[in-house]
């Protein structure tokens, strides 16, 4: 007998009889996420992941999907939705709660037990309507594994003590039965027996009642049952229940790693509109957690570094290493979803509505404009250079081993992959039908866009970096001298010497700028230096125009350095760092400290 809480918890979604009733279709997708907190198990989730001392949760932990892994849910009636799964020690997944739904936590627990959680979070995010995407959280414990809160639906249940989805000691004939608060100040109870048996190939089946109460009157508001096939490492595979009387079921499949979603995603950037700007400044810009049950309250957890705004004006940042996607307006970011690609982070990029996250587990994942993955492409070794775009919705990768490949941006697909053998960590230059990459060592090499087959190499003592266009590569040394060279064979054309350590290289109308910690220089393409500005912290592009950003200050300039638009920065808050992004309509400074500014 196993002595814990209930095995089967109502969704955000599932709401008490005197809520806003929900559709038919809207519970049985929530009904999907509830019963596959779990869901279908992993082939991403490692033997040692299982199996490792230390992991809590007994028995039932073999069950929890990995971290960075992902499942395709179909209900009955075909909806469907993306699970993604997020694993980890510590508070972090707790600070990232709205503050209603997590300050209790810090306040019931020590510090000693809160640093050594095991937290798991899986994400919901429905393909086929509005519905926003949704999210859950678990401890895995001495008694199994607990739902602790849940988010994004009109009602938020939060569980006390944790309601325990699968009980420690879970095996043929455990029965387990419990009790608790559903709600926050106990506006709901629920009470649940559970009780398991013997599936085909080492599986269980777990069948469920529970009840959800209006403490006050005993009265009955909410009343499920279960019928659920658990598999070791897969979670649950087949689901039938009776949600209140309504009969809802799903199915449960590993994510295809490539091949997307089968629905339209923007590959292309957006028309800048740089050069319709008139009068831009600075607008402080505040990061809020919003949710319907929890309502807003601003972000606490520190950004990452590493950020990207789509083509639709997502803005997407690492959140210990995990990404959080904002809805910016005005002078408010409103996170609307969340992603957990696994592993560490090492990038961040979006290439039309296409988000890409580079990991330390050697995989390049994308997602869409509302957090839904369409893809995961592993590589030989990991991608610390930043996707480039191709065109014709494609993109070029390069992994650290020099793996040059070009992939369908909306599928993932290999278009071609080319073997450079040696060392890469700079992002690949394209244009000109050409893809060129700077190795470690100074070898520049271009390949043809259209089938990666050797166009060209040369030499050049301390290269970092390229860009390509106006028909030249130009190339940037560590230490900020440039080299032009002619995109036909390689040939060199000219030279120059900027001092300082090197920071970026554009090429754009006839122009070629270098930034370095020392500044920016801009020469035309025959080799005659054209100005130069003090600022050293940024360079970005639209392909027309510029932006060079310093310490202070931040200059919209044509590309023959005529100043457009100048605006005043305050000094960066102490101790937090800077990333500088570009949108549409200006520019995007997110800082460390989860706060951020506006220029447009």
């Amino acid at each position: 007998m196993s002595d814990t809480t209930t095995t089967v918890a109502a969704e955000h979604d599932e709401q008490p009889a005197n809520a806003r009733p929900v559709s038919l279709l809207r519970r049985a997708l929530v009904w999907a996420t509830v019963l596959g907190v779990v869901v279908a198990g992993s082939v991403g989730l490692a033997v040692s992941d299982l199996t490792t001392p230390g992991v809590r949760g007994g028995a039932a932990a073999r069950f929890v999907p990995g971290d960075g892994t992902a499942f395709l849910v179909t209900a009955a009636d075909g909806a469907r939705t993306v699970h993604e799964n997020a694993r980890e020690t510590g508070p972090g997944m707790l600070l990232e709660l709205p503050t209603l739904a997590g300050a209790h936590f810090f306040e019931e627990r020590t510090s000693e037990s809160i640093t050594s959680m095991q937290l798991w979070r899986e994400s919901t995010t429905y393909l086929d309507d509005e519905t926003p995407q949704n999210a859950t959280l678990y401890e895995l414990d001495d008694r199994g594994v607990s739902m602790l809160t849940s988010l994004g639906g009109e009602v938020g249940f939060s569980y006390a003590p944790g309601l325990v989805v699968l009980p420690a000691d879970a095996a043929p004939g455990v029965t387990w039965h419990g009790e608790g608060a559903a709600m926050p100040g106990n506006l709901y109870s629920y009470r649940m027996t559970g009780e398991l048996a013997a599936a085909d190939d080492g599986c269980l089946l777990a069948a469920t009642d529970t009840r959800y109460l209006d403490p006050a009157t005993g009265e009955e508001v909410l009343a499920i049952l279960e019928k659920a096939t658990w598999c070791p490492g897969r979670g649950i595979v087949v689901d039938e229940g009776e949600v209140s009387g309504t009969l809802v079921s799903f199915t449960s499949e590993e994510l295809p790693p490539l091949g997307g979603l089968g629905h339209e995603v923007a590959t292309e950037p957006a028309a800048s509109e740089w050069g319709a700007s008139s009068g831009w400044r600075a607008r402080e810009l505040s990061f809020l957690l919003s949710d319907p049950a929890y309502g807003d309250s601003p972000q606490g957890m520190p950004f990452d570094g590493l950020a990207a705004v789509t083509s639709g004006g997502t803005l997407v940042a690492s959140v210990s290493s995990r990404l959080a996607g904002y809805t910016v307006d005005g002078a408010t970011a409103t996170r609307t979803w969340v992603a957990s690609p696994g592993g560490d982070l090492l990038g961040v990029a979006a290439v039309g509505e296409v988000t890409l996250a580079a990991t330390t587990e050697r995989r390049l994942i994308a997602y869409d404009e509302r957090g839904a993955r369409l893809w995961s492409a592993r590589f030989p070794d990991v991608v610390v250079a930043p996707p480039t775009s191709a065109g014709d919705g494609d993109i070029v990768v390069v992994s650290l081993d020099g793996t040059l490949r070009r992939l369908d941006l909306a599928t993932g697909e290999t278009v071609w992959s080319t073997e450079l053998r040696t060392d890469v960590a700079e992002a690949p230059a394209v244009g000109g039908g050409l893809v060129v990459v700077v190795d470690r060592g100074g070898a520049v090499l271009a390949r043809s866009l259209a089938d990666g087959s050797e166009a060209w190499s040369t030499e050049l003592a301390t290269a970092e970096r390229a860009a390509v266009g106006g028909g030249v590569v130009a190339v940037q040394g560590s230490t900020s001298d440039v080299w032009v060279l002619d995109a036909r064979d390689g040939t060199r054309r000219w030279d120059s010497a900027h001092t300082g350590v090197s920071r970026g290289l554009v090429v754009v109308d006839g122009h070629l700028v270098s930034q370095s910690d020392e500044g920016t220089v801009a020469w035309r393409l025959d080799g005659r230096r054209a100005w130069s500005s003090s600022a050293d912290e940024a360079l970005l592009s639209d392909g027309d125009r510029l932006v060079v950003v310093g310490a202070r200050s931040l200059e919209l300039r044509a590309a023959d350095g005529t100043v457009l638009e100048e605006v005043e920065l305050a000094d960066a808050p102490i101790a937090a760092t800077r990333v500088y992004l570009a949108t549409v309509g200006g520019i995007r400074i997110l800082q460390s400290n989860s706060t951020g500014v506006e220029v447009r």
